[in-house]
């Protein structure tokens, strides 16, 4: 019998009755099911669906008790996104950044791998709400915040492998994120398996790498004085760069065409 594919995460709400005679949860976990039933009905039902009442019901606790967390929906919201944020880079880990293999597809697939298993853990709603695309400008301006905190280790190494410029690296983080966002959606919709999401999103975030790679290669090649060129090629031949990059232009070229 083979094995079911994997596809997008379970969105049903789950919700928790407490057993009889069960013991009281400490403040900290207490919070935390707090907020994995927000999760849960954000992913679900979308932003506006979360309200105290609603929260309160799937944990099976009242209202008063989730006030004593959250002094306001809207803290209770960002709350969400932090939790979300932090769980991605716990299991990203800056320390798993330095220590993995140094190609472009094995950094990215590190992060899209990142994403699926917080998504799994978190639910797809706080992904989808860190677009900072959301009505509510407050919301928007701090999941922005929350987005430019996760992408700063991003961009720092997206510099060091392209050679981009500051500016460059925080486009291009962004540009990741956004073809990363549209084909985990379908993931997360069930149109693609976890496995296909994951290839496909890693090829295209290869790709933006390699082509700002090349980007910096062009850039460096037309600032360099002639002298240096020819001293370069006199102490042993063309740069790597540089012979990558005459190499990458002949294989782009038709065969047969003249030089």
């Amino acid at each position: 019998m083979s094995t079911p594919v994997r596809r997008g995460p379970i969105q049903a709400i789950r919700r928790r009755r407490p057993a009889r005679g069960a013991r009281r949860l400490a403040a900290a976990e207490r919070r935390a099911e707090l907020l994995a039933a927000a999760a849960e009905i954000m992913t679900a039902r979308g932003l506006d669906a979360i309200q105290f009442a609603e929260v309160a019901a799937v944990v099976g606790v009242t209202r008063p008790l989730v006030y004593r967390f959250f002094a306001s929906r809207q803290a209770l919201i960002v709350a969400v996104l932090e939790d979300f944020a932090a769980e991605l880079t716990l299991r990203f880990g800056r320390g798993a950044m330095r220590s993995i293999p140094g190609s472009n597809a094995a950094v990215a697939r590190v992060f899209v791998e990142a994403v699926c298993d917080t998504i799994e853990s978190r639910g797809a709603g706080p992904w989808r709400l860190l677009d900072a695309n959301g009505p509510d400008p407050e919301l928007a301006r701090v999941a922005d915040a929350i987005m430019e905190r996760l992408l700063a280790p991003w961009q720092m190494r997206i510099a060091e492998a392209t050679g981009a410029s500051t500016r460059e690296a925080r486009t291009l983080a962004r540009m990741i994120v956004a073809a990363g966002r549209a084909v985990l959606e379908l993931w997360c919709t069930g149109e693609l398996t976890r496995d296909e999401a994951v290839r496909d999103t890693t090829r295209g975030v290869s790709a933006l790498v390699e082509g700002f790679s090349r980007r910096a290669d062009e850039r460096r090649l037309r600032t360099t004085p002639p002298e240096r060129r020819r001293g370069a090629a006199g102490r042993g031949g063309a740069p790597p760069r540089r012979a990558r990059l005459a190499s990458a232009r002949a294989r782009s070229r038709p065969r047969g065409s003249p030089d």
